[in-house]
């Protein structure tokens, strides 16, 4: 099958160390392994392709900084409408578009040349628009998206949330809901990340460890203030958060300041290479996903299936679909969002007992080796697309 996958959103740089990337890259990926063809028609592309990608053909569509908001936002739906219109339609089985809040073209002209077309909703974007960025032209979003949804032959959202949020917007504007809606989580690649792979800035301590992009959401305040009480009976433990973001700076700052001496013993890696994720997260005995009491919370952590499929026993928040993909006691632990209490408590579990962190480990490994590889997720997303050459 030959595919086109269409990222519009320069937000997204396809070949870039971002979790959205990530998650780009392992869908192309998954393709590539089914024996497919893909040509990628993006935004930006954000750096070189891994060398198994290297034999995609990219076209990159650059757009020219703007002087204002307005003339941003006209500028990027203008970008995306380019980008569809350079998609030589005829020639391809399948159209895979990431949602991008420009962009509508790419499904309307895919239903227009009668090919199949799939368009993965990762999040809300209108409402992140408006809550963390600026939104002036609210009215042409909307318009957009909605073109977007209907015309899409299948809809996937990577939670139940994202897909709630599709249905009430669709509902709300045109009082009806896209027949092709499904929900496919995210997935991870369980050969690459896997419990014997080699560690890098390996030690003897106890090490607890957390993944991503440092924002607020993300809780990873909460999770030093926890491990400040942990180093108090465990003095020898370490903390070791990857990633990069605009928390940074603010959470290295409260750590220099801390008159706790756990300051010592907490390393901020900055942004890793993909490639090098296995072996950071090899060096970790557990795992943490502090995400903090949010009602709206729609995420589908790429980070929480790549500490599974490492074996690594995980402690994270109860909230969205981690509630659903964590079985508490049985593949991982819970607690209660932002309740530093809860997670020293999880935490010391884990660290009294060698037999606990192995059992599961064991079981969170077989989790996503059973439901969540990326080729489960990419076979679910094609089960009800028809493709002419499928």
């Amino acid at each position: 099958m030959k595919v086109a996958y269409v990222c519009a959103d320069a937000g997204v740089p396809v070949f870039s160390t971002k979790g959205c990337s990530i998650h780009v890259q392992e869908i192309v990926r998954a393709f590539l392994q089914r024996g497919d063809t893909v040509d990628l028609f993006v935004a930006k592309v954000g750096g070189h392709a891994p060398p198994d990608l290297s034999n995609c053909r990219v076209r990159e569509f650059r757009m020219s900084k703007q002087a204002s908001v307005s003339e941003g936002e006209a500028a990027r739906q203008e970008l995306a409408g380019t980008i569809a219109q350079a998609i030589p339609m005829q020639q391809y089985d399948l159209v895979y578009e990431r949602y991008s809040l420009w962009s509508d073209m790419t499904q309307i002209l895919a239903a227009r040349n009668n090919v199949s077309s799939i368009l993965e909703v990762n999040a809300p974007l209108i409402d992140e628009q408006l809550t963390h960025r600026e939104l002036l032209d609210r009215e042409s979003t909307e318009r957009i998206t909605l073109n977007a949804f209907q015309h899409a032959q299948s809809i996937v959202a990577v939670s139940s949330e994202v897909a709630d949020y599709i249905r009430r917007f669709c509902g709300r504007k045109s009082g009806s809901c896209p027949a092709g809606l499904r929900v496919v989580p995210n997935g991870v690649d369980v050969n690459r990340f896997h419990p014997e792979v080699a560690v890098i800035d390996g030690s003897e301590d106890f090490t607890i460890g957390f993944v991503g992009s440092l924002k607020p959401w993300h809780g990873v305040e909460s999770l030093i203030t926890a491990f400040a009480r942990f180093t108090e009976a465990y003095p020898e433990s370490r903390l070791k958060i990857i990633g990069d973001g605009p928390m940074r700076d603010v959470l290295k700052a409260t750590v220099e300041q801390s008159a706790s001496t756990s300051r010592q013993r907490i390393t901020f890696t900055g942004a890793v290479a993909p490639n090098q994720m296995p072996h950071h997260l090899a060096s970790m005995d557990v795992a943490v996903a502090p995400y903090l009491k949010n009602e709206g919370f729609y995420f589908s952590p790429l980070k929480v299936y790549e500490y599974m499929a490492c074996g690594l026993p995980v402690v994270a928040s109860d909230t969205g679909q981690l509630s659903t993909l964590i079985d508490h006691g049985t593949n991982g632990l819970l607690y209660k969002p932002g309740n530093i209490d809860e997670l020293l408590k999880a935490l010391v579990r884990l660290v009294e007992s060698t037999e606990l962190r192995e059992k599961l480990g064991q079981a969170a490994r077989a989790t996503v080796v059973q439901q969540h590889s990326w080729q489960h997720c990419l076979d679910r997303v094609l089960n009800d697309v028809v493709c002419a050459t499928a």
